[in-house]
Formats: C-alpha cells, sequence, structure tokens
C-alpha cells in the first residue's frame, strides 16, 4: 500500500519501532542515572557511631561544591545568551538538604548572518565558555568550536580585504 511521496506502511511502522527504541534507550539511560544517584548516600543513623567532625568535613565539602557549582554555572549563563534556565544535579548531603554536585546552561551558539555580529557573539561564547576555572570538557568543546568559528570568519573577512 503506497501512502504519500513512496512511503510505504511498513517503512512508517520501521521508523516508528526506530523511534520507540530510541525513547526507550533514553528512558534506561535516565534510570540509570536516578538509581545511581538514589544509591550514593551514606546511611550514618544504623551506626549510631560516627564522629561529628567527620560530618561536619563531609558537609563542608556538600556545601563547598554547591557553591562552587552555582558560581561556575552562573558566570557561564551571565556572559552570554542562553537557551533556557540554568539546570542543577543535586545530591542530598547528609543533613538531608539537596546540594548542586553540577550542572549546565544551554548557550545560544547561533551564529547570525551579518559577520560582524557574529564574529561578537562568537567572542562572547568562547570568553563565557571558557572563563570559569575547571573546564568540563563540554566548556572546553564550545569554546573550541567557537574560536574555530571566529577564526574562519576574520580570515575570510581578510580575505576579501586582501583581494581588492
Amino acid at each position: 500500500m503506497l501512502i504519500n511521496d513512496n512511503l510505504t506502511v511498513s517503512s512508517i511502522y520501521q521508523q516508528i519501532a526506530q523511534k520507540k527504541a530510541e525513547l526507550a534507550n533514553l528512558d534506561k539511560e535516565d534510570l540509570t542515572k536516578s538509581f545511581y544517584e538514589k544509591s550514593d548516600s551514606v546511611n550514618l543513623t544504623n551506626s549510631g557511631n560516627y564522629d561529628e567532625e567527620d560530618y561536619q568535613r563531609v558537609l563542608d565539602k556538600f556545601e563547598n561544591l554547591d557553591s562552587k557549582t552555582r558560581s561556575h554555572e552562573q558566570l557561564h549563563a551571565s556572559l552570554a545568551h542562553t537557551k533556557g534556565a540554568i539546570s542543577y544535579n543535586y545530591q542530598m548531603g547528609p543533613d538531608g538538604k539537596l546540594y548542586a554536585t553540577g550542572g549546565h546552561v544551554r548557550l545560544d551558539t547561533s551564529i547570525p548572518k551579518d559577520e560582524a555580529a557574529a564574529i561578537a557573539k562568537l567572542y562572547k561564547l568562547q570568553k563565557a565558555s571558557a572563563a570559569p576555572d575547571g573546564l568540563s570538557s563540554a566548556d572546553a568543546s564550545i569554546a573550541r568550536a567557537a574560536n574555530l568559528n571566529k577564526m574562519l570568519l576574520l580570515s575570510k573577512e581578510q580575505g576579501v580585504e586582501n583581494a581588492n
């Protein structure tokens, strides 16, 4: 049976099955992530015997990591246009509170057609992605891509000027 533009019913079912498999893989990844986040905890109530200094040391690490994580992501977001809010990963500390242990912000990496605006935006992207200490691989990747695109635009611009 022919539907439209050489699409058959079987090819449509095949595409649907492929999309379902992709969604199932995404669900499986999310389930795995949530399992590790839930099982990554310390149960201090069972032993009843813990050192107050250790408790405070662990709590201080959570608080410091939370502060650094939030500062890191907010610095990214403040230096360039974003495509949404900052997203944080949380872990429960020994005091029962949630602490940010990771995060990401989606930077707007679209490139305007105007070359001057594109170069200005690429400078901002490079600065925003490379600004904080402790760059992640995603940060470094965006910084490299922005720098490469900026260099390509500048070389194109210089090539045009040299041809005249």
